[in-house]
């Protein structure tokens, strides 16, 4: 019995390797008629301006699906400090977008209401900042130029100029402070209100290759999708104002 197994062995091998390359039908299966397939990747172009794009996936309604709700708060933040909307209809930009996860995350100490305390303690609601406050840190996330991976140079850090008015960071509004337990965002003074943005040259994790890095510190989540007016960039955790020192 012993001796007819290693026989059974011998012949099934190698007649499972003929039939996988000789190319013939098993069970009804067409033949492979050609093995070189073109490969194809996710279309970065979303048919839409970056204010279409935003519109879209900020839906409040209950019956909207989880994925057209990932900047809800965001655009919350856009009707509280009454930004000009046309801001992200404009071409030539780069956008820099607020996922959700970017403003409250449970009780992490990487989201904007939990980095920056009013009154002493976490905000729930942006009303809880000044309107000129809110309405300067989203026009810091809107920089002049296209800056993606099909444009930034390898490795190198670029400096981008961002629509907020220089001055806007210098320091922090009255009645707000930076919450001492998010020690990897501290205020440092930034007079210019630029940004830095570099292509990393290594995959800091099992999902993300050669990211896009933000003054520094922040690596964005979904980077360089190309809207008809500019490129987008969604970010899950705070953007901070300081630059590399």
């Amino acid at each position: 019995m012993k001796l007819l197994s290693i026989v059974t062995r011998m012949y099934f091998v190698p007649l499972c390797m003929g039939i996988l390359f000789s190319g013939c039908s098993l069970v009804g299966l067409d033949l492979q008629e050609d093995y070189n397939r073109t490969p194809h990747t996710l279309d970065p172009n979303l048919y839409k301006s970056a204010w279409e794009y935003l519109e879209s996936r900020s839906k409040t309604d209950a019956a909207a699906p989880a994925s057209d709700k990932i900047f809800t708060r965001m655009m919350e933040a856009i009707v509280y400090s009454e930004i000009d909307i046309e801001e992200y209809k404009k071409p030539g930009r780069t956008y820099i977008f607020l996922h959700n996860d970017a403003i409250l995350r449970g009780n992490n100490n990487d989201a904007f209401f939990r980095v920056n305390f009013s009154g002493n303690a976490a905000a729930t609601a942006w009303t809880a900042y000044p309107k000129e406050f809110v309405r300067n840190y989203l026009k810091y996330l809107i920089v002049e130029g296209v800056h993606n991976h099909y444009t930034l140079p390898a490795v190198e850090k670029i400096t981008g100029k961002t629509l907020a008015p220089a001055g806007a960071f210098t320091a922090l509004p009255s009645g707000i402070t930076r919450n001492t337990a998010a020690t990897l965002y501290p205020f440092v003074s930034n007079p210019t209100s630029e940004m830095v943005l570099q292509i990393l040259n290594n995959s800091p994790s099992n999902t993300q290759d050669y990211p896009i890095r933000i003054n520094d510190h922040l690596n964005v989540r979904t980077s360089s999708l190309l809207a008809t007016n500019g490129t987008i960039h969604v970010v899950d955790r705070y953007v901070t104002t300081t630059l590399p020192q």
